[in-house]
């Protein structure tokens, strides 16, 4: 079978399994410029007639005998697929139609019919590895790449009854780069260079196209995180029951409240408290009275009320903020003027002896004397006349005291 059926059969069939799939690429035309000077000495030692003999007979040469084929323009299209984001592979056809000619020596010997029209088909397979190979740049229009491929040759030289002809192994070897214009439409150029393995010459091309992606480029995959687990809480665990410890009520004072309620802490031994643990505090009134009595026309103390004196005195020096009123009274009996001054005399002997002798401030007791004007008894018998021959005193005052466990109080200062 032609090589050109060949390529047709698998341009044709190739893209049938892979057309719902993202990746397929086609390059329905590729034009170049397809080179072969380097070539030519090769060529005319390979391009014989059928018999091997020299195509142009009767030349001695020591050119060869056979034709080389001159560069002219390439025609091809291509299908693959994208293997990875960054790595395709496709097959390509083409081929490149021109002249062969003989060596310049058999043209100076006349040699007729030349140039002699050749046509040289390749069917290659070829994979391209881009730029985004180290880049990672997928989003990127301009994607370098180079080319590695390996596929077969013909060429078919029409000379009247001669029809040189050749059937190679080839490989391909190319840089190029795709600028994408889309999703799916990218411009090509490649220059590739075209080695015969069978002869052992070079080729060299450049070359341009459009390639189509259908189904748009191959993207790299994103990882699917796996599913979240959801944690398995850790059982909880029975409450330990501590048993509570209890503590005794500590009541540093003695006073019957806890210290945790005890709002005046160390209160005094026996002194009544409240519920907050604070002294029970009392006002005392001092409400005393002192009668002492006198003989006639006299004013000394005897000796019998001096203990009766003794108590104001003390009731005095308890209440520190007491006072006494004393009053001096007489008989009727005398002048007036005498019992006034003996009324006050006697007052004044009550107040002397608490000054002098227990040391009561003089300003705390008040003296006043009313000869006979306040009598408690009648003065016409000897009994009334001694009633009245008197000193009354009244003691007032107030103190701040303590309540004890006892009953009893306290003062406070």
């Amino acid at each position: 079978m032609k090589l050109n059926r060949i390529a047709l059969a698998i341009l044709v069939a190739a893209p049938l399994p892979m057309v719902a799939n993202a990746g397929v690429t086609i390059t329905p035309l590729m034009l170049g410029y397809h080179y072969m000077n380097e070539a030519h000495d090769d060529q005319r030692a390979v391009l014989l007639d059928r018999e091997g003999r020299p195509t142009n007979p009767g030349i001695g040469a020591p050119a060869p005998g056979g034709v080389a084929l001159d560069s002219d323009l390439y025609v091809g299209a291509a299908i693959g697929i994208e293997v990875t984001p960054w790595m395709g592979v496709e097959i390509e056809y083409g081929q490149t139609n021109g002249d062969a000619k003989a060596s310049d020596a058999a043209v100076a010997a006349g040699v007729l019919g030349q140039p002699w029209d050749y046509k040289q088909q390749m069917l290659t397979a070829n994979a391209y590895v881009t730029s985004d190979l180290i880049t990672q740049n997928y989003e990127g229009a301009f994607k370098p790449y180079v080319l590695l491929g390996v596929g077969r040759s013909e060429i078919e030289v029409e000379a009247p009854n001669r029809n040189p002809s050749t059937r190679d192994t080839i490989g391909n070897l190319g840089a190029g780069a795709f600028l994408r214009l889309g999703e799916t439409v990218s411009l090509r150029g490649e220059g590739r260079a075209i080695h015969n393995f069978d002869n052992n010459w070079w080729e060299f091309m450049g070359l341009a196209g459009l390639q189509v992606v259908l189904g748009g480029h191959l993207m790299p995959s994103i990882p699917v995180p796996p599913p979240a687990v959801e944690p398995v809480p850790e059982p909880t665990p029975e409450p330990v029951v501590v048993a509570p410890v209890v503590v005794a009520p500590v009541d540093t004072d003695g006073d019957g409240v806890t210290d945790d309620l005890d709002q005046c802490p160390n209160t005094a031994m026996g002194v009544a408290v409240d519920a907050k643990g604070c002294p029970v505090q009392l006002t005392e009134d001092l409400q005393l009275e002192l009668r002492v009595f006198f003989d006639i026309n006299k004013s000394n103390i005897k000796d019998q009320y001096k203990p009766e004196v003794a108590k104001v005195a003390d009731a005095l020096t308890t209440y520190k903020d007491a006072t006494a009123k004393i009053e001096g009274h007489t008989d009727n009996t005398g002048p007036r003027k005498l019992n006034e001054r003996l009324s006050l005399a006697r007052a004044n002997s009550v107040k002397s002896m608490l000054v002098s002798q227990y040391g009561i401030a003089a300003t705390r007791i008040e003296t006043q004397g009313f000869a006979w004007d306040k009598p408690i008894a009648p003065n016409d018998t000897v009994e009334g006349r001694a009633m009245n021959r008197r000193v009354y005193a009244v003691i007032q005052g107030q103190r701040e005291v303590v309540k004890m466990q006892d009953g009893t109080t306290q003062p406070t200062k």
